[in-house]
């Protein structure tokens, strides 16, 4: 077990006992955001054949006495097979996303071209391949369609279903529950009674997981059922391939979540990250689940999410668990000195001169405001001074942010 080990070591350390989910069957029409489990390639050409990009005539070669003039033999709709070949001289009626008939050299659109009776005259000089879709132009036969590993989206299920594709394999989605350890928490649908207050990590948990892709399986709050902490986690246990505990990590004498994961015969991967907010805060694994132990302050348990719990979600997906990293320019500054590493959730823009990213108000641990619009964490190193208006700092986009 790692104690008071850096966030990067005790990343590490969830992700080697993080496993890739299997995968299922569902429709192409369902997948949009899904991961794909599987790698696809083309078992033909998009188009099959050459196709006209324009309404207009299919032109060959013009005829040996060189009139400038075609003639025109039929006209072609869409969904008609051509069968006749163009000879020299001649010409054909086609419209857009049609077939063209071989022996096609160009196609003519119809505002361009001057007809009279079966006769058809240019209006523009006839290059080899205007206005073609040549066959293979899009895709070809072998071409990779969707890689492993690669989230889809409305462009892939376009191309999937032009492949015919109605049913594909991606990774199960990572489900997961929640359990409130803090006794003077209430449903946030309830009225609290004096001394109590509404559940608002449930929903923020249940929220930033469904953002990663993942499936909220169920939020419970210990005690109101009746039954036992240990009982209650081992039902969720069986619901979920991650169970996030809230609050119950830090108590004078004792600390419920862990006594709660050592209760469960859970191994304990680390507990306390010298970080700012929510250091007090551990994982652990039982039967191939993982256990996040989060604080109950509401910016400290979605720091903990993101730091914690999103990359082993991702992991879980066959996607990269690495949050990245970029440099930003502070828009209005940060007046504490750090003592941790400090997580200061802030709002990042992209402009013509860079990132810029701003300190949004309400940094207490147990403030909400902090999280509203919230799509960056600024990384101070530890003992650092304050962040001044316009310096260059280290920020985490989220989710929302790519």
């Amino acid at each position: 077990m790692l104690i008071n080990r850096s966030l990067e070591e005790v990343q590490e350390q969830v992700l080697k006992h993080t496993a890739r989910l299997g995968h299922e069957s569902i429709s192409v029409l369902e997948a949009l955001g899904r991961v794909i489990a599987e790698d696809l390639y083309a078992d033909g050409s998009i188009p099959a054949f050459p196709q006209s990009a324009v309404d207009g005539y299919a032109v060959a070669e013009q005829s040996e006495a060189e009139t400038g003039k075609y003639r025109v033999i039929g006209h072609l709709s869409l969904g008609d097979t051509p069968e006749a070949r163009l000879q020299p001289g001649q010409a054909m009626g086609v419209v857009t996303g049609g077939n063209l008939p071989f022996g096609t050299k160009a196609v003519v659109p119809h505002e361009r071209a001057e007809i009279q009776g079966d006769q058809f005259e240019p209006l523009e000089l006839i290059k080899d391949g205007n206005n073609i879709k040549q066959a293979g132009e899009d895709y070809i036969q072998g071409d990779l369609l969707a890689a492993r590993g690669s989230v889809l989206n409305p462009g892939d299920i376009s191309l999937l279903t032009a492949y015919g594709r109605a049913d594909i394999n991606v990774y199960r989605k990572p489900r997961v529950a929640v359990l409130c350890l803090s006794r003077h928490v209430v449903p946030w649908h309830l009225a609290p009674a004096p001394g109590q207050i509404r559940d608002s990590n449930g929903p923020l948990l249940s929220a930033l997981v469904m953002q990663d892709g993942g499936l909220p399986a169920s939020i419970k709050i210990a005690g109101r059922n009746g039954s036992s902490v240990k009982d209650t986690a081992l039902e969720l246990l069986e619901q979920a391939d991650i169970l996030v505990l809230t609050g119950g990590t830090y108590a004078e004498g004792g600390n419920e979540a862990r006594l709660l994961m050592e209760d469960l015969g859970a191994e304990i991967l680390y507990w306390d990250v010298p970080i700012q907010p929510g250091s007090h805060t551990g994982a652990s694994t039982r039967d191939s689940r993982l256990i996040f132990a989060l604080s109950g302050n509401p910016a400290s348990c979605a720091v903990g999410y993101q730091l914690f719990v999103a990359p082993a979600l991702l992991a879980m997906q066959g996607l990269n668990p690495r949050l990245q990293r970029v440099r930003a320019s502070c828009v209005n500054g940060f007046a504490k000195r750090t003592g941790s590493r400090r997580f200061i959730r802030g709002h990042a823009v992209w402009d013509k001169e860079g990132w810029k990213v701003t300190v949004l108000p309400g940094q207490k641990p147990s403030m909400i405001r902090s999280l509203v619009n919230c799509n960056a964490l600024i990384d101070m190193p530890a003992d650092s001074p304050p962040v001044e208006v316009g310096q260059d700092v280290s920020i985490l986009p989220l989710n929302s942010l790519y």
